[in-house]
């Protein structure tokens, strides 16, 4: 028996779960996206004070996370 709440059934709680599921995957898009505007807007920063060394690869970082957020959007059956 999955259901401990008086007010859901295994059936309730199994498809509450599968809601929740669901959400999760969008808002970890979102965070993607999230984090790759920031490690661009970062970037942009490091080249307008003409710094030399950055001391994070803030390009490389927002490249990952674009990746990431492509890769979960297709999951999704989103096209791009």
């Amino acid at each position: 028996m999955l259901a401990e709440d008086p007010c859901l059934d295994d059936t309730g709680l199994a498809k509450l779960i599968e809601e929740l599921d669901k959400e999760v995957e969008i808002w970890g898009v979102a965070s993607h996206a999230g984090w790759a505007i920031w490690g661009i807007i970062q970037s942009r920063e490091d080249v307008e004070a003409n710094v030399d060394q950055p001391e994070f690869n803030y390009i490389g970082y927002a490249t990952g996370r674009m990746a990431a957020f492509r890769e979960d959007i297709r999951n999704l059956g989103i096209a791009l």
